[in-house]
């Protein structure tokens, strides 16, 4: 009897262990077909020449002009929107987390913080040009240009708005497993406010901190559209390789010298990020303390909040508003004209359809990937 019991069991042992490999190497084979396959035809071709040394193509873009400034730029760019976009995400999720504002509010925070993963990263290049360009909407508010909107100061703003809701998301997500009754006990134990905050807060966080400025720059060192708009004169990585394969003179070699040097930084982000997952918060259990009332802080907390949620609302609005708008900056009269014309336009409603379809497909790829 104890046999036969145990048959039907012994069984699904087995279905379940057939399952798993089958989904192993379903997964495996999607890793090798959409990743590993095309970095590896893209090593090949950094090294295809028809004559001379293999590393031909290395040495000519490693000696041509420009090129190292471009990779300096690319990490001065990167790096400083990374640390702002830390710092920024810091205290959007410390304001939620940490402070007695009201409920309505802190929502509206956590709302706006993760808007701008809704539109593509070409998209901010022309917001900002509508926005503080010598013809933007605030530039002809004020009457005269805050900054000049094109290089480097472009670049920042653009990148930060583009990292932000990722690095917000990080920090937002671990804040919410830290002990708050450790603050209770610091402050019990004589702690100033500057030591209470930087044991219970700050180094519970250091791992998500970090991780928040490593991912932060590796999606603003990889990116192009941002560039594409507001890059001007200033040129960096991502530039440069989209003029090595769409220029007007097409150089593969050459592109995939310069995606294979912009490969180096995102893997070593990727083994910093594995690393960093131990230094990760994890408390068993998370007590319910309420926050320390504290007016100047909450109205500190408030103010910038409230201030850099208007910044990006501003930002993104005037896309909204040129559509509508008969000749930005001429003629401001109100219009559905245009509106009307791309949604009658046959060859932009299949780009939109496809442009859906493939969304969709790399959400349900995604999904399955993340899911096993």
């Amino acid at each position: 009897m104890k046999k036969e019991a145990l048959l039907p069991k012994l069984k699904r042992m087995i279905r379940s262990h057939i399952e798993l490999k089958l989904i192993f190497f379903a997964v495996l084979t999607l890793f090798l077909f959409f990743l590993a396959a095309p970095i590896a035809m893209l090593l090949l071709k950094s090294f295809q020449s028809s004559g001379g040394a293999f590393w031909t193509h290395y040495i000519e873009v490693f000696t041509r002009s420009g090129f190292w400034s471009a990779v300096g730029n690319s990490f001065l760019a990167a790096g400083g929107s990374a640390l702002i976009t830390t710092v920024l995400a810091f205290l959007l999720a410390y304001t939620i987390h940490y402070t007695n504002l009201p409920h309505g509010f802190l929502k509206i925070i956590r709302t706006g913080a993760v808007l701008p993963m809704l539109l593509p990263t070409i998209t901010y290049g022309f917001a900002l040009i509508y926005t503080f360009g010598k013809q933007g909407l605030l530039t002809r508010i004020l009457g005269h240009q805050l900054f000049p909107i094109y290089g480097l100061p472009g670049l920042l703003i653009g990148y930060v708005i583009y990292t932000l809701p990722v690095a917000f998301l990080l920090i937002h997500n671990t804040m919410g497993y830290i002990d708050k009754k450790f603050m209770v006990v610091s402050a019990l134990m004589g702690d100033k406010k500057s030591e209470t905050f930087f044991i219970t807060i700050l180094r519970p966080l250091t791992g998500t901190l970090a991780a928040s400025f490593i991912q932060s720059f590796f999606l603003a060192f990889t990116d192009f559209g941002i560039p594409a708009s507001v890059g001007g004169q200033y040129e960096v990585l991502a530039s440069l390789l989209y003029d090595e394969m769409l220029g007007s003179i097409p150089d593969f070699n050459k592109g995939a010298v310069i995606a294979m040097v912009m490969l180096v930084p995102s893997v070593l982000s990727i083994l910093l990020l594995h690393y960093l997952e131990r230094y990760n918060v994890r408390y068993n259990k998370i007590s319910a303390v309420e926050n320390e009332k504290n007016r100047i802080r909450d109205v500190f907390c408030g103010i910038f909040c409230g201030i850099l949620l208007v910044v990006m609302l501003l930002i993104f609005a005037v896309i909204f508003l040129v559509p509508f708008v008969q000749e930005w900056p001429y003629q401001l009269t109100f219009t559905t004209e245009h509106v009307r014309e791309v949604f009658q336009d046959r060859v932009l409603a299949d780009v939109f359809k496809n442009s859906l379809l493939v969304a969709f497909l790399t959400a349900c790829k995604t999904r399955f990937s993340s899911h096993f």
